[in-house]
Order: C-alpha cells, then structure tokens, then sequence
C-alpha cells in the first residue's frame, strides 16, 4: 500500500510511525470488514496521556490542578464511508476487549428522536467487552446531542491505536476521546476549538460510559505543550498558565500495575459525598462564594473556621435526602442506603486546591533561583506527600502498592534525587507521580526493584512529555494500491 501524506507535520511521532508501516504493510489488521479501505484518504489524530502532578479529584470541585502530558497516546485513523454505518477498532490485543464494533447512525434515534445517553450506553455495554466502544462511537452521539452537528451526512470507520495502559490512572479514556473527536473535527468540518473538544470528550466520559470524572484529563491531552505543565482551573475549564519545567527538573510516572477505575464506588462515594458537603453549606451558610458549586472556592481558614464545625463526619444517604435534597451534580446519585463521610470528602479538595497553588509557587521558584533549588523542591515534595495522605486517610482512595513506592521514594530522598511521590489522577491505584532532581536513574532502579521483591509485579514507567492533540494538528494520508513489481 502507498501511503502519501498530504496534510500534516513532517515530524511523526513513534504511534504515527507504527501505524503508517501497518498501513504500508497492507497488514489484515487495519485493512478488514471493520476498518479501513485500500483507498481514499485517511485523517490521523494524536492524543498524549497526562500525568496529575497535584490536584487530582478536587478537579470536580473545581480546583486548580497542575498537568503535564507524556509520550504515550493514542492514535486514532478515521476515514468516510458511503453508507451510514460507523466502525470502531481497536489494535489493543487485550482479551478484555472485543476488537471490533458496528452500527448505523440510524441506531442513535428511536422513533425519529436522539436517544438518551442511558439509551445509547446500553448500546455499548451489552458485554463487557464492547464498553471500550463507548468513548470512539459515543463521540457522535454527543456531537448530535450538543448541537454541533444537525445530522451526518455519512458514516466512518476509525481505528484506534494506543499504547497507554488501560486502568494505569493517566488518561488512558481522555486520549481515545479527545483523538477521536479530532479526527470527526476533521471529517465532518466541526471547527471545534481546544476546550470545545474537552468538554465534549468529558460528557461521552460522564454520560456515554457513566464515569464521573472531573475535565483536567481532557484538557491536558488536548491543549498541553510538550515540556511545560498545566495550570488549569476547573470553573469550568480555563488554563491558567503553561509552566516551564525547571532545569534538570522531571516528573516520572511509575505504574503499580494495581487495578482502578473511575467507576469504582469508592471514587462514586468520595465524589457524592463532596457534593453533599456543597449543599450542606450552601443551605447552612447561604455564601454567595458557593453560588457557582465549587467547594474550592473557599479557603482552608474559611473551612477551619466555618465549615468543619457544622459539617457531619459520616451521614446517611436518606437523612441528607429528606433534609436537603438531590445534590446539584449531574453525574451522580445519594444511595440512601449508604453512609458517606462528608467533611472528610470536603476537606480533601479545599485543602488540595491550596496545596497546589503553593506547588507551582514552588516550581517556579526553581527556576527563578536555581541555587536555592532544594530548598524548593523539599517543600513542593512535601506537598505531594501530604496530598498522598489526604487521598489514602480523608476520601479513601489510597493503595497499599502506591504507598509502597511512595515510601521507598521518601526513605531514598533528596540524597537519591527524589523529592516527592504521591497518588494520581482517581487514585484506588494506578500510577505514582515522582518529583525528581538530576540523574535518577539509580534511584528509580531501586524503586522499581524494591517494589517488585516486595509485591511480585514488574512495573512500567512513563517519563517524557509530548504535544497535545492541537499542538500536534492533523495529518491526511491518501491511500493507493502500489503497483506491481515489473521483472525484467
């Protein structure tokens, strides 16, 4: 197969490069019943994973995280059908999944009317292995629910390659998303912007596959820039600055191989609660600060002083039902059945809020004054560390495997070049974001070693940044049949 770029950058990154050859390749893979045709033209998108330096679940509170994207992504390749059918596969190997998946947009309407979300998720989510569709092919659906499109003039197959671990806590969904809707940007002339994309991609996650996360992965996969990290605000979504990494400064990712998910109950609960403390005091202080529904609009002194007091530590869900009423989140329900610890799950996002912004205070201030470089990085260390222990004691969302390399970082220190270590992302496991100085490469052996000798598991790690979707741009590939060798 001939493979012409005619659109695009001229530097392609290691996923494009792989697929290009697949393609090249005529490989059976690509080229079957669900993906690609032998011709035509072919529009690629790139979209990084992202590794949560600090901020993490107080995103849905509307904290100030701080973000950097990594050198895994996903890949997506969209070309237009004739028909009205869509296709989706994936190259994963992974018998989790199943490969491939077919419908016709017709299949989004019952009775000439847009289906709901619970609908269209059902769609997907008949057997376990078909879940995965939800974040590629719920793309349309929220293009036709957002008004951003009035109907598809034809359908599209896409085929999705990634190298980001699924469940490993850095963006593995946001990628696949925010790469898919790229693509369909390009196909069907959207002119959608960065934080269009985001938010998009944020309602297939919430509403499509029934995840409730926060919107900082989104953002960070599509608008981040290699080598500096993200300051976003999450009110709803503004990026606040691009931030430098200082000299001889990194941030490695090791992956714990521990299971996690943001549809876990325990990530659900800490979530709920968090809103159930929001309209406790909204009720019981009537704030004006509070009007916009972001806890991290308030200030640790305020918390100490006002909020601890009159917020309980545990409550149950039918109490809080019959008091107050259904919470203002979207994306989740009070059981009134369970019991759910409120102040705690308040605490953890106003305290996180500030944590952070005394984190890129830190940060910065390496760069401003190198000599003084380790005093910066103890405290921005110390941050990490204690937002490790928020997540495991206030919100539950800790991991026995996490700790254990968070301790190994912490006893071999600044000596060894790490000075920080905490949970990411939805935490409950997943991946370990390290602050690091100089040549670590001694160190993270003795991490990665340590942690294997004492849990059996061969971790993987994620160093290096690269572009976001935007950054990256488009390509457009047109696909020829080669001709035959001629023998003389």
């Amino acid at each position: 197969m001939k493979v012409e770029q005619i659109h695009g950058p001229k530097e392609k990154t290691l996923q494009v490069i792989e697929l290009e050859y697949l393609l090249q390749s005529d490989s059976p893979e690509v080229f079957c019943p669900y993906g690609l045709q032998k011709h035509g033209n072919v529009i690629i998108a790139r979209a990084p994973a992202r590794l949560d330096i600090m901020g993490g679940i107080a995103d849905y509170c509307g904290s100030n995280v701080f973000e950097m994207t990594l050198n895994r992504a996903a890949v997506a390749a969209c070309q237009a059908r004739e028909d009205r059918n869509v296709y989706a596969l994936t190259l994963q190997a992974d018998s989790r999944l199943k490969p491939s998946f077919q419908m016709s947009l017709d299949d989004f309407y019952i009775d000439g009317n847009l289906k709901s979300s619970t609908q269209v998720r059902e769609l997907f989510s008949k057997e376990t292995r078909t879940t995965w569709v939800g974040y590629v092919l719920g793309c349309f659906w929220t293009l036709l629910k957002e008004k951003k499109i009035e109907n598809f003039p034809h359908g599209a197959a896409i085929v999705i390659r990634s190298d980001i671990p699924m469940g490993a806590g850095i963006a593995s969904s946001a990628a696949v998303e925010v790469a898919t809707l790229t693509v369909l940007n390009q196909l069907y002339g959207l002119n959608l912007d960065a934080m269009e994309i985001a938010r998009l991609a944020q309602i297939v996650e919430n509403q499509i596959v029934g995840a409730p996360c926060g919107i900082m992965d989104q953002i960070t996969s599509v608008a981040g820039t290699r080598n500096k990290m993200l300051s976003i605000l999450c009110q709803p979504y503004q990026i606040l600055e691009f931030v430098e990494c200082p000299q001889n400064v990194s941030f490695v990712g090791i992956h714990t191989k521990a299971p996690r998910s943001t549809k876990s109950d325990a990530y659900i609960d800490t979530r709920t609660a968090a809103f159930m403390g929001l309209s406790i005091l909204k009720k019981e202080l009537g704030w004006e600060k509070l009007n916009d529904n972001y806890l991290c609009n308030l200030s640790v002194q305020e918390f100490r002083e006002h909020c601890e007091p009159i917020l309980p530590q545990q409550m149950q869900g039918n109490e809080f039902l019959n008091k107050y009423g259904e919470t203002v989140d979207s994306v989740t329900q009070v059981n009134p059945d369970k019991i759910y610890a409120v102040r705690d799950c308040v605490q953890h996002p106003v305290y996180e809020n500030a944590r952070v912004k005394q984190f890129i205070d830190a940060i910065k201030n390496v760069s401003k004054s190198p000599d003084r470089a380790s005093d910066f990085l103890k405290v921005a260390g110390s941050l990490m560390y204690q937002s490790n222990a928020s997540y495991r004691d206030l919100v539950g969302l800790g991991s026995p495997e996490i700790d254990g390399i968070v301790n190994i970082a912490q006893k071999i220190g600044e000596q060894g070049g790490i000075y920080g270590a905490k949970i990411t992302g939805g935490g409950g496991g997943g991946t370990a974001a390290l602050l690091c100085y100089g040549d670590v490469s001694t160190s993270l052996t003795q991490i990665i070693a340590a942690y294997k000798l004492a849990w059996g598991i061969q971790t993987e790690t994620f160093s290096g940044s690269s572009s976001g979707a935007c950054e990256f741009g488009h390509i457009v590939w047109a696909l020829k049949e080669s001709e035959p060798l001629t023998h003389f």
